[in-house]
């Protein structure tokens, strides 16, 4: 059976996410940390994890580009894009009585309008999780969290709904260990940094793609963590990394480049909304 590390505890969308990708038994290990959770796996304790990449409103999670990068022996094999559908979950009868909710802070960022139209100036108190924001229910406490945790804790959801985007979406990936293959991959995610800080070095390295039509369908910075002002870059593109012509490219920047990691070649697997 499966060992499937996940960015826990039990309720959270990334359980959710590893349900949709595991449909069979498996061993869940639920981690309290993106970090955490790929450690898990890169010590071999689990055979795949499940981590949120980017959300449609909040933008990328920077702790999974963080640690994939420094983390040896790990590779993206799926990406999920799982309909983000969050429930004001609470025992008061109304929202008339309701005087705090709690939730994780990404969960009240994406509620934000609707709870200032709803609730007022009431306090939004973030929590590491929205499953421990619901350890914390009691009289005249609302939970901002998915269906599936207020199941979990047999708790009545009042408003379902509630996000400010109807489309609000989060990507998620599935990664293991290499070796393995998936069928048709779409989408090839990379990291890189540059020899220097020089004038038009980023523009070179990213020529290598543009000359053959290769689209890129996301590119970022973070910083080195080691001198102010150094930056690694993150690109998502489109294409088989072990076809033409982005095999080509890749190989290219390759020699022009300080350092790059092929995080994965992978399919994308996108959920209808609810």
């Amino acid at each position: 059976m499966k060992r499937i590390a996940y960015l826990g505890p039990q309720g959270t969308y990334a359980e959710e996410a590893t349900f949709t990708l595991f449909p069979e038994d498996f061993v869940s290990l639920p981690h309290p940390s993106i970090q955490g959770t790929l450690r898990a796996l890169a010590k071999g304790e689990a055979d795949f994890a499940v981590v949120p990449i980017e959300n449609s409103i909040e933008g990328t999670v920077s702790a999974t580009l963080d640690s994939l990068w420094v983390l040896p022996q790990l590779q993206v094999f799926k990406a999920l894009v799982l309909p983000i559908r969050h429930c004001l979950i609470t025992q008061e009868p109304s929202i008339e009585t309701i005087r705090t909710v709690f939730s994780h802070p990404q969960a009240l960022a994406q509620c934000q309008g609707w709870l200032e139209e709803h609730l007022g100036a009431i306090p939004c108190v973030p929590t590491a999780s929205t499953v421990e924001a619901l350890q914390k229910i009691s009289s005249g406490v609302a939970v901002v969290a998915s269906t599936r945790a207020a199941e979990l804790y047999n708790l009545p959801i009042l408003h379902a709904g509630i996000n400010d985007a109807p489309d609000n979406c989060t990507r998620f990936w599935l990664v293991g260990p290499p070796g393995q293959s998936l069928a048709q991959p779409t989408r090839t995610s990379i990291g890189f940094s540059l020899h220097n800080n020089r004038a038009g070095a980023l523009h070179d390295a990213l020529t290598h793609f543009a000359i053959r039509n290769i689209n890129l369908a996301k590119l970022e910075s973070r910083p080195t963590k080691k001198v102010i002002g150094e930056y690694l870059f993150f690109a998502d593109l489109e294409g088989d990394a072990d076809q033409n012509p982005l095999k080509e490219a890749l190989e290219e920047l390759w020699a022009s480049v300080e350092k790059l990691k092929i995080l994965g070649t992978y399919p994308i697997l996108a959920l209808p909304q609810a």
